[in-house]
């Protein structure tokens, strides 16, 4: 089994789209997305509240491929579900 671990950022509408893109994905046992699932805003008070804080979020997601070339495959269509819905991604080797 191979873990990719990746953080999207961007509106909860296409976060979802591009989660759903990995539900289709018939080599993927399990998705889940980890970490600190509240929003995650600065503690500056100043700027609690505003439009830019409250417009996009970040996702930890871990994905549980069976393979490594089921992983990579996992990797390429991140890169054009990302692209095609403005979603930020990242991908990182622990959060």
């Amino acid at each position: 089994m191979s873990i990719v671990r990746l953080r999207l950022t961007g509106p909860a509408i296409a976060v979802e789209r591009v989660m759903k893109t990995l539900e289709s994905l018939e080599h993927v046992d399990r998705i889940e997305e980890v970490g600190d699932q509240q929003s995650h805003l600065r503690d500056d008070s100043t700027s609690l509240g505003l439009v830019d804080d409250l417009g996009t979020d970040f996702h930890d997601v871990e994905v549980h491929a069976q393979s490594d070339s089921a992983a990579a495959d996992v990797r390429d269509r991140l890169v054009l579900a990302a692209r095609s819905t403005g979603v930020a991604l990242e991908f990182v080797d622990r959060f």
